[in-house]
């Protein structure tokens, strides 16, 4: 048995496991509604899986019992494998774990092969067919969930580092035309980039003139910090805002005297309040500035 890819539906079937496949079917078959029904009584009281339970109903028993005779008779395994991918993404959606999950595949397998040894005990060739059947069925049945869960655990797990970065690098409006960008951790290049990428948009939205940077919760300022806040500091320029430093702390003070840097072009106030104290006066210089050029602009 081979897939085309990750997460194929279109698994390669040799004709023997295509007959062991149909050797497990007629078999299980005729008894898929009550080994569900067993397989729900069990997964009931497991902690993860009992929000599952009880989810369906005769039609969808139905429903999945003729996508797998479709898959396994006919050869068809599109709708069958796309109902176990949509499971497997509702599996991860809904936070179950990766055992919890791979449990169901144990459960069905511990029904099944008991079943297939009293129908078929007088047959040993295809009784072992039909085992054989069961293997390459839960396979498929648990590649396709499991591709999916993968998929979806890794798109979740994305979206909320997306989530987290952007909470690591808040852009504030205190007012009109005054931002404030609080940080607070360790500052390596891909929070940079972040941060100077949000803090422009935001600019640019908002139509800003200054910015208070506050480090106050920034543990340690070393040569590459200071650097990632002298780039920011000289992006802001070019889009025609004022960026103050507030919250350096005197010890990071001295390592910044130490390394020796050029900090000329970063302007640092004591404190958070100096910083929106400063920033507001800028502001208003600003906004003076404008009128007095919208005034002359509006002279005959």
């Amino acid at each position: 048995m081979s897939v085309n890819g990750r997460g194929s539906l279109a698994p390669k079937l040799t004709d023997a496991e295509q007959q062991s496949l149909r050797e497990f079917w007629d078999v299980y078959e005729p008894r898929f509604a009550s080994i569900g029904a067993e397989i729900a009584e069990d997964a009931a009281d497991h902690p993860e899986l009992g929000s599952f339970v009880g989810a369906g109903n005769g039609e969808d028993v139905a429903d999945n019992r003729e996508r797998i005779a479709q898959a396994i008779r006919g050869g068809d395994w599109q709708d069958y494998l796309s109902r176990m991918m949509d499971t497997g993404s509702r599996y991860a959606e809904a936070g179950l774990s990766f055992s919890a999950w791979f449990a169901t595949g144990r459960a069905l397998r511990s029904k099944l092969v008991p079943l297939l040894t009293d129908e078929l005990s007088g047959e040993p060739q295809r009784l072992a067919q039909a085992i054989r059947g069961v293997s390459i069925y839960i396979d498929l049945m648990m590649l396709a969930i499991g591709d999916s869960f993968i998929d979806a655990k890794e798109r979740i797990i994305t979206e909320q580092q997306d989530v987290l970065r952007g909470l690591s690098t808040p852009v504030l409006e205190l007012r009109n035309g005054l931002l404030l960008v609080p940080l607070i951790g360790f500052i390596d290049s891909e929070r940079a980039l972040l941060l100077t990428g949000n803090l422009l948009e935001a600019i640019a939205a908002r139509r800003a003139k200054a910015i208070v940077l506050d480090i106050t919760g920034v543990p340690a300022v070393d040569s590459a910090v200071a650097n990632h806040l002298m780039q920011t500091v000289q992006a802001t320029q070019l889009m025609g805002a004022h960026t103050l430093i507030s919250g350096l702390s005197p010890e990071n003070a001295q390592t910044l005297v130490r390394l020796g840097l050029d900090l000329g072009r970063l302007n640092t106030v004591g404190t958070l309040a100096d910083g929106v104290v400063a920033a507001t006066s800028i502001l208003k210089d600003a906004e003076a500035r404008t009128a007095q050029y919208e005034d002359v602009l509006g002279q005959p």
